[in-house]
This record gives structure tokens, sequence and C-alpha cells, in this order.
């Protein structure tokens, strides 16, 4: 029986509509790091990248990994589109139902970092812009596979608010002026984004039944994210409780240059996820296929970027950081394994465990990762201070890698087998 393919132009519109935007969110950091980083000084600099990684965990909690799981829900109403609206209800209650947690987190921050306790004004915006970023449909559009609109409305909103800073931030006490200026434009993209999707679809105002279980119902894709978050997110607030402010500036300098590279990463995540999610019900085959097509790309996309980093790491922190940020450039040498990790983490991860319904053992995964990336920084900070940071980092990206990459093989081979079994 032959299924249906999904047509394959959106696909191609998507992927240029979000490749588009990862440019420009490539381009406009490389006006606004330089900027920060010397206007902002060290010191001045180390709290706004606390406050941006706080941000960044919230928003984690606050889209409850609705990114994924949302758009999977949503590709998969398409084809009963009469439960379009509960979908679109349920996720949007049940990240209402998050925001109060997210606030009682931002009010135990100045206890546990107390180098934040005179940052009230920065911590407030952050909380501002964590709920207003994470309550974002983007996710709609990615189910439907109609990026483009929509995309272009979030990067001239997020484009805005990092070129402002060229306008509005002059010094050190400035700090908490970018993450206003986030929490603006985050606000004014939610709007115009919401109000075209309640055109769309027939407005229903989320239930607390429907909200609760678009939690449950999103809470293995939640925990793998929630558990990268140790790894990734919390890398920056993990370092700012072990060390001064100083190498707190020095990892966050060279981690924001090393990611802006796996960032160009994510629109084909965003892009394939759907198209995956769609070809795993109705062409597993198929699906498998462009998982293995996937790990070349992206691989080797995650590679060439490893390189470029690791040797160009001296001229990479002079243009961008400046002087003072001299040591940064032995912290982005050991960081510049990153982006081939990840790459080939994310084609396993989310092109493949996710869409085929291994949730559970990424979450396995990616949780035992969170748990040897917190153990290695508590060894290795006191001692090598950024660098310790940064190999702890790449140590728990090994263990996904290692843990996924051999669950794969098995299940490849295992798929090989029973093929040629049925065709024989």
């Amino acid at each position: 029986m032959s299924h249906p393919a999904a047509p394959r132009r959106p696909l191609l519109q998507n992927l240029a509509a979000l490749f588009g935007a990862q440019a420009v969110a490539l381009i406009v950091p490389l006006l606004t790091i330089p900027y920060l980083a010397r206007t902002l000084r060290p010191e001045g600099w180390a709290a706004v990248l606390v406050a941006q990684a706080l941000g960044n965990w919230l928003i984690l909690l606050v889209e409850y990994a609705f990114d994924l799981s949302g758009t999977r829900a949503v590709a998969h109403a398409r084809r009963a589109p009469d439960t379009m609206a509960e979908v679109v209800g349920g996720v949007q209650g049940a990240k209402l139902l998050l925001v109060p947690i997210a606030a009682l987190i931002v009010l135990v921050v100045p206890y546990a970092l107390p180098a934040m306790r005179a940052e009230g004004r920065l911590l407030a915006w952050t909380l501002a812009f964590a709920v207003l970023r994470g309550l974002n449909p983007l996710w709609y559009y990615q189910g439907i596979e109609r990026m483009r609109g929509a995309v272009t409305v979030d990067t001239v909103a997020r484009t805005a608010a990092s070129l402002g800073v060229l306008l509005f931030v002059h010094g050190p006490e400035d700090g908490w002026r970018v993450l206003a200026l986030q929490a603006v434009f985050a606000g004014l993209s939610l709007v115009l984004l919401t109000g075209r999707m309640m055109r769309e679809v027939p407005t229903r105002f989320p239930t607390p039944r429907a909200a609760f279980a678009s939690l449950r119902a999103a809470s293995g894709v939640f925990g793998v994210r929630a558990a990268s978050g140790l790894s990734i997110q919390a890398n920056t607030l993990i370092l700012a409780a072990l060390a001064a402010p100083v190498t707190v500036a020095l990892f966050g300098g060279a981690e924001r240059i090393i990611r802006a590279s796996i960032n160009l990463l994510q629109p084909l995540t965003q892009a394939f996820l759907p198209r995956l999610s769609y070809l795993s019900v109705a062409d597993p085959a198929r699906g498998r296929r462009t998982v293995e097509r996937c790990l070349l790309l992206v691989g080797g996309l995650g590679t060439s970027f490893g390189v470029v980093a690791f040797v160009g790491a001296p001229v990479l922190v002079h243009l961008l950081l400046g002087p003072g940020y001299e040591g940064a450039v032995p912290v982005l040498r050991v960081l510049a394994a990153l982006p081939i990790l990840v790459a080939v983490n994310t084609v396993l991860g989310m092109y493949w465990a996710v869409p085929f319904g291994h949730e559970r053992a990424l979450l396995l995964a990616v949780a035992g990762a969170g748990i040897i990336n917190i153990a290695l920084a508590v060894l290795l900070v006191p001692r090598w201070g950024a660098i310790g940071m940064s190999a702890a980092v790449v140590g728990a990206e090994l263990v996904v890698l290692a843990l996924l990459g051999s669950l794969y093989g098995r299940r490849r081979a295992a798929a090989k087998s029973s093929s040629a079994a049925l065709s024989s």
C-alpha cells in the first residue's frame, strides 16, 4: 500500500524562511556582542549574561517544549482539522499555568546567586522577556508548515531589540536595558502572531482540563528539554555560582560565539521535525532514510563550523570580544568540539528519537548528560575556571552521543533485518 507523500514545496519554503531568519540572527549579534562586551566591560556584561541565561531557562519552562510537541500535535491535527482549536487552546493554556512558577524562580535567584541581589530591575525585565517569549505561538506555524510570515514578524522583532542596544545602552549601568528591549519586542511579536493565529483557528478559551492534558502529553519531550537545560541554558548560572564575574564573561563570550554557529542548525530542526513527524506515521521507511541523509548533511555542517571556530579562535575573540577577553581563546577552542557533537545529537534526538517514539531513551540520555555536566563543573571549575566549564559541557555532549548513537545503531540494524525478511 502506498502512502501519500508530504508536499515538498512547503518544506523548501520553510527552510528558505528559517535560514534567512537565522542568517539575520547570526549577523545581528556580530554587531551587538562586540558592542556589549566593550561597553559593559567584563564585570557588567557578566550580570547580563547571567540574566540572559536565566531568561533562556525560564523560556524553556514556559515553552514546555511545545515548540516540539506542539508542532507535532498541530502536524497531526492537520489530518483532523476539527481538533486544531482544542490543540491550540490546550497548549497556550498550559503555558499560562507555568507563568507563576517562572515568577517564583526569579524571586529565589537573588538568594541562590548573591551577585544578582543588586540587580532587581534586571531580574524583573528578565521575567517579562521570558514570559512574553515563552508564550509566542511560532510552534503553531511550524506545525502547519507555513513559516514565512511568522518568521518575518519574529525576526524583525528580534532584530529591532538587538539594534536598540546600540541606541540605549551606553555604559555598565545600562545592562538592564538589554533585557527590557528584548521583552518589549517579544511582546510585539506575541501580539501580532497570536492575533493572526486566532483569525485562523476558532477561538476556544483554554480550560484547566485541556491545559493539564497538554502538559501531560508534552511531559516526555519537556523532560528532555529540561535535562538538556542542565548542559546548555544553565551553564552560565552554574559558573556564576562557582566563579568570579570575569570568569563568567570569558566563558559567556566564547559560548556566544560557538552558539551562534550552532544556532545555524536550528532551521533544519524546525523544518524537518513536522516533516519527519508526518513520515513516521505515513511512510516510516522513507522517514528513516531521511534521518540517514540528515546525519550526513547536518553532521558535515557541524564539523565545518567546529573547524572554523578552532582555527580562527584568536581572530574571532579579538574581533567579537576585544581587549580584556584574551582568556576566551582557549575556552573557544575547547568549545569548538560542540558544533559536530550537537549536530549529530540533534539529528539522533530531534529528527529520529522524538518523531519515532523514543522519547524516553532520549530523556534518559540527556538527563544523564546533565548530571555529568554538573558533576564535571563542580570538579573542574574551581581549578580550571572557564576552561573547566567548557570541558564539562563537551563531556556532557559526548555522553549523549554514546547513548543515543548505540540505540540508533541497534534500531537501524533491526529495521534493516525486518525489511530484508519481509522482502524475501
